[in-house]
């Protein structure tokens, strides 16, 4: 149970500046953000990051050195993303959920569009990260994104089963539809 995790991901802002207000009008913290855009002379190929803060994400994204520098000036999209399951989580279980979610990123879109040095391998334990994708604000779901967002290339479900011996197996379903009508 410890490593079974819920994000809440809302968004996609366009700004810096959208990010400081949405966070300032919530009574929850933030802990998780995703990022999507293009470096400054590319033509088509598209970047992605996802990273953790301890201070507001507004507050990390804007620390000098940071990757949004890279695309900032083509930035497509903000996610920001809220493990749910708790109230206070622990900062090994933010990273744990950010290292699946990089990991699923550099394996489906490519260790070249994930600008992401590091955490770009599963972690050595079993993990299942839950994705629900909402509108900023907070009342409905996304049912359809572009196809190029972050909210299509992650999975809504990813289990990662890490067996020390190999076999490995990455598992998730990518759109959750409902069953019942």
């Amino acid at each position: 149970m410890e490593n079974i995790f819920l994000i809440k991901w809302y968004g996609p802002f366009a700004s810096l500046e959208d990010v400081k207000q949405w966070e300032n009008e919530q009574t929850f913290k933030c802990s998780l953000y995703l990022l999507h855009g293009k470096e400054k002379y590319a033509k088509t190929s598209e970047k992605y990051y996802c990273g953790m803060s301890i201070r507001s994400v507004n507050k990390r994204l804007c620390d000098k050195g940071h990757h949004i520098e890279e695309i900032q000036a083509r930035l497509i999209s903000i996610y920001v993303g809220c493990l749910a399951h708790t109230d206070n989580p622990s900062k090994e279980q933010v990273k744990l959920a950010e290292k699946v979610i990089t990991a699923n990123l550099t394996y489906f879109a490519g260790a070249y569009n994930v600008l992401n040095a590091i955490n770009t391998y599963f972690p050595c334990k079993n993990v299942c990260v839950i994705n629900e994708w909402w509108k900023k604000d907070g009342m409905s779901i996304w049912q359809r994104q572009p196809k190029n967002s972050p909210s299509n290339i992650i999975p809504d479900v990813i289990v990662w089963h890490y067996n020390c011996n190999g076999g490995n197996d990455l598992l998730g379903c990518k759109k959750s539809r409902s069953l019942v009508k």
